[in-house]
């Protein structure tokens, strides 16, 4: 009876002791587990954030992208217009002819061959030139007003005039001589054209440089009688004398108007200098190889191309949601 109580207390504690054991061990795996959560929820924000600087790259290289096309389409806009008008066309037909002339340097070869093919490109582009050349003389006459205050200026307008109509036509004529269209065997006809056209160009465009140097002292002169040509400090007190919202707004819309008139002498001033220069060049008055000759018909191309540019198209704005 003894024994088997005592089995029977055994049995219950090693009953007790497998419960405890296995209690322990579903408290160590549950403990575990909990342990694990946040490894898994650090792999997954890992996870989750390196996808977002993927998408992000991704519209960072898309926004570039079309930045820089609506750059270029802004840019085909402007350039398309100025290809429009027979002057543009003409513009850069001769940059590119006085690029050929740059490269090939007055030898015989591709570059100089493209050079007088794009020189003869150019001529119907300015079958018109003589005719606009001698428009403000006739516009003058219709409207019996002389071109200019002083006689110095009149007679600038009529040489500028008369000499870039002899520089168009006589081109012409050497285009003629040189198509066949005029027959010269001899070559002298085209040789003695050419000669009148380039004293023409130069008479042209020394008579333009004395006109623009004419309205460029003109201009000075009507920004210090307005007060424009004062210095910072001076000129800002007197704008804060103005009381007047009307002056004020008079006055900004005058010097906007000199500089519109500045911004424009000073292109003509450049591009008849340069043409000066390179009229007496291309006569053999000044000498200078065809390389610098090119490099300075380039420069002249180039101004007159962006003087004709149409103004920058802004960026479209975005539309927000």
């Amino acid at each position: 009876m003894l024994k088997s109580d005592r089995c029977a207390r055994v049995d219950r504690t090693r009953a007790r002791a497998t419960t405890t054991r296995a209690r322990d061990r579903s408290r160590e795996s549950m403990g575990t587990g909990r342990n694990r959560a946040p490894v898994a929820s650090s792999a997954s924000t890992a996870t989750s954030s390196s996808r977002d600087a993927v998408i992000s790259r991704r519209d960072h290289h898309h926004h570039a992208s079309d930045d820089a096309l609506d750059a270029f389409l802004r840019f085909a806009a402007r350039a398309k217009t100025t290809l429009a008008s027979a002057d543009g066309k003409d513009k850069v037909l001769s940059f590119c002819q006085y690029a050929c002339m740059f490269v090939g340097g007055g030898v015989d070869g591709r570059a100089t061959r493209a050079q007088k093919s794009l020189a003869a490109s150019r001529k119907p582009f300015r079958l018109w030139k003589p005719v606009e050349a001698a428009m403000p003389l006739l516009e003058a006459r219709k409207r019996r007003k002389s071109l200019g205050v002083t006689s110095a200026d009149r007679a600038a307008h009529v040489l500028r005039a008369l000499g870039m109509c002899a520089y168009f036509g006589f081109d012409h004529v050497v285009w003629a001589t040189q198509a066949g269209v005029v027959a010269d065997e001899s070559k002298t006809l085209g040789e003695y054209a050419q000669k009148v056209s380039y004293w023409g160009w130069f008479v042209g465009s020394a008579s333009g440089l004395f006109l623009n140097t004419a309205e460029l002292n003109a201009l000075l002169d009507a920004m210090r009688e307005k007060g424009f040509a004062r210095p910072e400090g001076d000129d800002a007190d007197a704008d804060a004398e103005e009381t007047n919202e009307e002056e004020r707004e008079r006055r900004d819309a005058e010097r906007e108007e000199i500089r519109q008139r500045a911004r424009k002498v000073f292109v003509g001033l450049i591009t008849n200098s340069a043409q000066t220069v390179l009229a007496m060049a291309l006569l053999g008055r000044v000498k200078m190889s065809k390389r610098k000759i090119g490099a300075l018909g380039m420069f002249l191309s180039a101004v007159h191309v962006a003087s004709i540019l149409p103004p920058a198209i802004p960026p479209a704005k975005e539309k927000t949601v």
